[in-house]
């Protein structure tokens, strides 16, 4: 953890808590626990920061939700639902300041950075509970509950003896451990562990692991049956860790292997997709699959852009992990789409790449090609930006539990089609509402918070039916803040500060109809998971 770094996270925590902090009451009720959650999420970030593609405000919020929720994966989605429930009065002083609460989220990073890096083959010892604030404080939990999470999450997982179909097989498990990591450095061979080697109906799987300078690393090698450890196709993890399990799938698109390790005894659980219901309501189930000695190996179904498979791990009959599968062999990028003409006017249609990156990414967690989800594009339209101009598209698909899903994108794309693109968010109208009626009011955050967090590039994207001409943006009182006109069923402007709702107005000015202002997209749809159940 450099100075530079520390201090960059300082600044994001100055810029950030305040917002983090609201959301935290607005999800707990409580201001105590806020705080905690909005401490438990700023380590995470922390120890995030600076890792490829880690973006520290979606990072963060994403980590709020978990601690401040706590549940056990199976809720619906609060982030889909556009009514915010009330939140109580913040108090009148936090109990701690930014730098105070920077300086404890890196005192607590620090410290789990070194339970988690203590070594692959050591068992866990003694409890290691999260840091304390700064000041005394009450809880509401056992005095040894958070004391006994710890101890349940942290019982390490990637150590031998070998599992799986192949641990017998002395010459193939040996000649695994000399196998080239490709790019990633690999400890020394005497120090590698090959954690798991096995065949499945869809291939041959191998996970080596090791640490290097304190980091914890490993390689996924797969291919056909038979193959040899110097013929298998390697993959890196994204995110690997001592007491972390590690999953991957592996054939499809259509039927495929999902393999999971896990500490032996670990009970494992699958859920196979999102789930949105008739009346627009969100949750996975999940099943469980067998499991034996830190192994489980099963059938799930994939499509040709990815897997809505989840995998939750229970110890001692508790959630300890939920997170998705990684599917390094099937096609990158996303499906195919059909062409879309909008059903409002537009001025502009929206680049291909944009309509099919949205529609993928509702279709992959609900397990169906975005064909099949019955697709219309609601509106496009663009976001005056300088240099490349921006563009936005609501696009809505019919899940196959008869919800609908409205999925706002923006991008800024080059006439090429490169660029970015990024999701500004998903709520699940129930499956009878009328398309043409809906009216959206969505943020969609083009800024770069990845260098500096600013609101420069935070755009409102309002669309509504006719006879609506324009959209009132409007504070908590009901003061209007800014006007947007709709001359072709929508339009954009950057997100005035203190915009909680917008009402929609005809020709005479009049109120047509009064929606809030979404929220950040603060996760990826699909409630996945992210990692460790604490």
């Amino acid at each position: 953890m450099t100075e530079g770094a520390d201090a960059a996270f300082r600044r994001f925590v100055a810029a950030e808590r305040d917002a983090l902090l609201t959301e935290a009451l607005r999800l707990t009720g409580d201001p105590d626990r806020a705080e905690d959650a909005v401490q438990r999420a700023l380590t995470r970030t922390r120890q995030h920061w600076g890792r490829r593609r880690a973006d520290p405000a979606t990072t963060a919020a994403d980590a709020l939700h978990d601690a401040a929720t706590r549940g056990d994966g199976g809720q619906v989605l609060e982030s889909l639902d556009d009514r915010r429930p009330p939140a109580p009065p913040p108090p009148a002083r936090w109990r701690l300041d930014a730098d105070a609460a920077a300086t404890d989220a890196l005192g607590r990073a620090r410290r789990q950075r070194r339970v988690r890096t203590a070594g692959l083959a050591a068992a866990a010892t003694a409890t290691v509970a999260a840091a304390a604030l700064l000041v005394p404080q009450p809880t509401t939990e056992p005095p040894d509950a958070l004391g006994t999470q710890q101890q349940a999450a942290d019982v390490p997982v990637l150590t031998e003896p070998t599992r799986g179909s192949l641990a017998g097989d002395t010459a193939f498990v040996e000649a695994a451990r000399r196998a080239d990591w490709g790019p990633l450095t690999p400890p020394p061979v005497e120090e590698r562990r090959v954690v798991l080697a096995t065949d499945t109906p869809d291939g041959r799987v191998v996970l080596l692991a090791g640490t290097v300078d304190e980091d914890v690393r490993g390689v996924w090698l797969t291919g056909p049956v038979g193959a040899p450890p110097e013929q298998l196709t390697r993959s890196v993890p994204q995110e690997l860790g001592p007491y972390r399990p590690a999953s991957l799938l592996v054939g499809g698109p259509g039927p495929a292997t999902l393999v999971v390790v896990t500490a032996p005894g670990d009970e494992v659980e699958v859920s196979p997709r999102l789930q949105v219901g008739p009346r627009g309501t969100v949750n996975r189930s999940y099943e469980p699959v067998p499991a034996d000695g830190g192994l489980a190996v099963t059938e799930v179904r994939t499509t040709t852009a990815g897997a809505g498979t989840s995998v939750r791990v229970l110890r001692d009959g508790q959630p300890v992990y939920r997170a998705g599968v990684p599917a390094p062999t099937l096609p990158a990028g996303p499906a195919e789409v059909p062409p879309l003409d909008p059903l409002r006017p537009a001025s502009a249609r929206p680049a291909d790449r944009l309509v099919t990156e949205a529609l993928t990414d509702i279709a992959v967690p609900l397990g169906v090609e975005p064909a099949d989800l019955q697709p219309q594009l609601l509106w496009a339209g663009t976001l005056p930006m300088p240099e490349v101009p921006g563009s936005a598209a609501v696009v809505v698909g019919r899940s196959p539990g008869g919800g609908l899903v409205v999925t706002t994108w923006a991008g800024q794309l080059g006439a090429t089609g490169a660029g970015r693109t990024v999701p500004c968010g998903v709520h699940t109208p129930p499956g009878t509402t009328d398309v043409a009626g809906l009216v959206v009011a969505r943020v969609c955050n083009l800024s770069s918070p990845e260098s500096e967090p600013s609101d420069a590039g935070r755009w409102l994207v309002v669309t509504a039916p006719a006879p609506a001409v324009a959209a009132a943006v409007l504070d908590e009182r009901g003061g209007v803040l800014a006007t947007v006109p709709l001359p072709d069923g929508g339009g954009v402007t950057l997100l005035p500060a203190g915009a909680r709702d917008v009402r929609t107005l005809d020709t005479a000015g009049r109120a047509l109809a009064e929606v809030p202002v979404s929220a950040i997209a603060t996760e990826p749809f699909g409630d996945y998971g992210s990692g460790e159940v604490r």
